[in-house]
């Protein structure tokens, strides 16, 4: 099992140049002068309302109210009207806390505050969604993608998916639904006969596994554009990822690039695909019709064929794809490239990378952070290869070269040492900070990121300090697969907290709760984490920080090449 959707819901890629603007840590209430506020340390679910009061020691009545020194609050913090009445906003501000302030309005000087904790509820999951998810069903390769509309109160309508079950295909199949959200942001819910857990993460995305027995998914649900009915054709180049197996188990990776025109041509691509057959590099062509619906079906043609997939729109930038080839149900993303022309001077200063999937029995997890001169060398490489029976924490040098036409497609090289042979990998940039990366040895299909770390950042214990949604993936055999989704709160001072929702191999045990320890090493570039949970399992992984609000996790246990990420909630 490559790890198709699991890449995107690994990290939620687009969420990742958004975690240095948001700050962890809680909300703390300052000193009364004049002026008592109530309740105080009460929460309050999103979207619910809480009637504030106030109490002046001169007698006034008449205050001014503030949500954080915001006058009224706003739709990030949630308001409050003049009357006091504080409404929640949809998903849990930064610290999951507010600071309600009133001020007197005959005595500007006199004021008094109150903290009030915000959770999550099912107001949370409000709007139109997109959710791509990809896995086994019985043992056999299973992909769907598809979009509904929740409607903040636990129920789901406008529900179309295309599944692909490695025997038939079907297409824009309607559902319904419901779902349910806890405060602590773990749901549940029903897409038409599909039942999912899920964890919600920054910007209202949400990674998932499948909950049904004897199926191993898992994936992401992505809010949606509210302009994507509205787009119906494609311009420009985008870079695409596609993974999955064959009805053999066996495991394919696809990245490429290609130029879209509004007319629903696809040109000007080039593609790299590893699986079972010879590595192939090769250029790529094909075409695009919309069907309405926020729908439509694609072509693409290359070496090895002519291959159609089906798609929903997230936005005119990204889309969802999957195939409708019943032997080989992939499925993936593509997503618009920024307009810049690569060269090596675009790989410059620090970045965390990391792969997974298949090696020849087992599963294969690669984690890391180098630093490009942006001349072609790597600088040091720090890493950590985890495949079942064997692991190794190295630190070794490497190079890249990107290839002359400018389009962002490159290759690079890391020295890995002993028994851990070189390891060769393609990459295609969707932008200076981030690349979509995939192994092309052909004993080993895997693939994953490149994300460039947040510049000036010394991470150590303080650096993560906030609450994070989290999954875990890992392979030890073609069909014995884990996996695990849930939350963690780190304290900044090495101490972690959570819960863990699992799926192993086809089973739902109970949740989970977490306790833990993490460290950082002097230089701030790999840290360290022990993950104990309820049921008695002790777990080591190594910690590779983005920036404060998001890292990668990978398993440091022989016994299991666990590779995942933590991604800041609030």
């Amino acid at each position: 099992m490559v790890m198709s959707r699991f890449i995107k819901s690994l990290i939620l890629t687009s969420a990742w140049l958004m975690l240095a603007a948001c700050g962890g840590g809680s909300v703390s209430s300052s000193g009364s002068s004049g002026v008592t506020v109530t309740p105080s340390g009460t929460q309050v679910l999103a979207g619910a309302t809480q009637q504030m009061s106030a109490t002046a020691v001169d007698g006034g009545t008449a205050f001014t109210w503030q949500v954080n020194g915001i006058p009224g609050g706003n739709s990030t913090l949630g308001t409050i009207s003049s009357s006091g009445l504080y409404t929640a906003p949809d998903l849990p501000p930064p610290g999951a806390a507010v600071t309600i302030t009133a001020i007197e309005q005959a005595h500007t000087s006199q004021s008094g505050t109150a903290t009030l904790s915000i959770g999550y509820s099912n107001a949370s999951l409000k709007g139109a969604y997109v959710f791509n998810m990809s896995g086994l069903n019985a043992g056999v390769p299973w992909a769907a993608i598809g979009e509904f509309t929740a409607n903040g109160t636990g129920q789901l309508s406008n529900g179309l998916e295309d599944v692909n079950n490695g025997s038939s295909v079907s297409s824009k199949t309607a559902f319904s639904g419901t779902y349910n959200i806890s405060p602590n942001g773990l749901g549940t819910a029903v897409l038409g006969t599909v039942n999912i857990q899920f964890v919600l993460v920054t910007g209202g995305q949400a990674n998932l596994i499948r909950t049904d027995n004897n199926t191993v998914v898992d994936g992401g649900l992505f809010p949606q554009s509210q302009t994507a009915g509205s787009v119906t054709s494609l311009n420009g180049p985008y870079v695409f990822s596609f993974a999955g197996e064959n009805t053999s188990n066996q495991s394919i990776a696809v990245l490429g690039r290609i130029v879209a025109s509004t007319g629903g041509a696809f040109t000007t691509g080039t593609e790299d695909v590893n699986g079972p057959g010879p590595l192939l590099n090769a250029s790529v062509t094909g075409s695009y019709t919309f069907d309405g619906n926020n729908h439509g079906t694609a072509t693409l043609t290359d070496g090895n064929g002519t291959h159609t997939y089906s798609f929903y729109v997230e936005s005119a930038s990204d889309l969802e794809f999957l195939s409708f080839d019943p032997s080989q149900p992939l499925s993936g993303s593509i997503s618009l490239q920024q307009p810049v022309t690569f060269s090596n001077a675009s790989l410059n200063g620090g970045y965390v990378f990391f792969v997974g999937g298949n090696s020849p029995n087992s599963g294969y997890a690669q984690a890391g952070q180098f630093n490009p001169d942006g001349q072609g060398g790597l600088g040091t490489i720090t890493e950590d290869i985890n495949t079942p029976g064997t692991i190794a924490n190295i630190i070794t040098t490497g190079t890249y070269a990107f290839d002359s036409s400018g389009n962002g497609r490159g290759t690079l090289t890391i020295n890995n040492q002993g028994s851990n042979t070189p390891q060769t990998y393609v990459f295609y940039m969707d932008s200076p900070a981030q690349a979509q990366v995939m192994t092309i040895n052909s004993n080993i299909v895997a693939s994953g990121l490149i994300t460039a770390q947040q510049p000036g950042v010394s991470f150590n214990n303080a650096s993560l300090n906030a609450n994070y949604g989290f999954t875990l993936f890992s392979q030890t055999a073609p069909k014995s697969i884990f996996l695990g989704l849930g939350t963690l709160a780190l304290d900044g001072q090495g101490n972690l907290s959570g819960s863990l929702i699992q799926n192993l191999n086809g089973t739902i045990p109970s949740t989970l709760s977490l306790t833990g320890t993490y460290q950082f090493n002097g230089g701030g570039v790999r840290g360290t984490a022990i993950l104990i949970s309820s049921g008695g399992g002790s777990s080591p992984f190594a910690i590779y920080p983005v920036t404060p609000g998001g890292f990668v996790l990978i398993g440091t246990d022989a016994a299991s090449p666990y590779l995942g990420s933590a991604i800041l909630r609030y």
